[in-house]
């Protein structure tokens, strides 16, 4: 399909919407509304584990925190009779989201590329999607970053070393043998100081504190998070970025697969 023609691009369906319901990428999904609550008062008190590397937490609430989670995900975490039960996240909201990525993406392959960094802090569920991402883009000329690979930026609390690796132009975190889960920022942001700073990327693509980062320097970031992630919902309520795609965002890879498709339906 032609850049020109982006207007008669297909719209998602019923039949997407039904998928994110039977995955439980999206509808009633496996994170309670307990751990939401939990995670929005962490945010609150400032834990960098759930701040992402965002400053919203040094002046909000936990009632402006819990309210950005319903205005994005369309779910009561703070009203839900079960707790413990399962939470939502309303599968248009997932679609739209989706629907915001692809078009961010589509301008800018339009625009002739662009300097893109990728990166996850979820690599078991997510890396199958953001490398389907990184090989289309690279395909219409966009340049992916690859600050600091593989050079040694913490240590884990086991004494083995961290480090940000790329695998085909997606960073995760790893420890030599594996690849890490992460809600830290710390990362991102030493990539992007040795980069030379926010004007050194045109895009960042990620979730937790790899977007969270981005986003506090002013880089224009296409994010990823699940229903207990009030970071990024609050950042995009407060105006901070329009990025924000909700859904689980560790479940099996094959299941990420038609959503990744809608994605790049611009590439087709």
């Amino acid at each position: 399909m032609s850049r020109s023609g982006s207007a008669q691009r297909p719209q998602p369906d019923d039949g997407l919407a039904d998928h994110l319901a039977v995955t439980g990428l999206a509808g009633w999904v496996a994170t309670s509304p307990a751990s939401t609550l939990t995670n929005c008062s962490k945010l609150v008190e400032g834990d960098p584990r759930y701040t992402f590397g965002l400053s919203d937490w040094r002046d909000t609430s936990l009632r402006e925190a819990v309210d950005a989670v319903r205005a994005l995900c369309g779910g009561d975490p703070g009203g839900a009779a079960e707790q413990h039960g399962r939470g939502w996240i309303d599968p248009k909201a997932t679609l739209a989201g989706a629907s915001r990525h692809r078009d961010v993406l589509a301008s800018l392959t339009a625009a002739g590329g662009g300097r893109v960094l990728i990166a996850t802090g979820h690599p078991t569920g997510l890396l199958g999607h953001y490398l389907a991402l990184a090989r289309s883009l690279q395909a219409h000329g966009c340049l992916l970053v690859t600050p600091l690979d593989d050079v040694v930026l913490d240590t884990a609390p086991d004494g083995r070393p961290r480090s940000l690796r790329f695998i085909d132009g997606v960073g995760a975190v790893s420890d030599g043998g594996s690849l890490r889960h992460t809600h830290r920022s710390t990362f991102m942001e030493a990539a992007l100081d040795a980069l030379g700073g926010a004007r050194a990327v045109d895009l960042v693509i990620g979730d937790h504190g790899m977007a969270g980062a981005a986003i506090e320097r002013g880089i224009r970031t296409l994010s990823i998070a699940d229903v207990n992630d009030p970071a990024l919902p609050l950042a995009q309520v407060r105006g901070r970025t329009d990025g924000v795609l909700v859904m689980d965002d560790n479940i099996a890879p094959r299941a990420y697969v038609p959503l990744t498709n809608l994605l790049l339906d611009w590439d087709r």
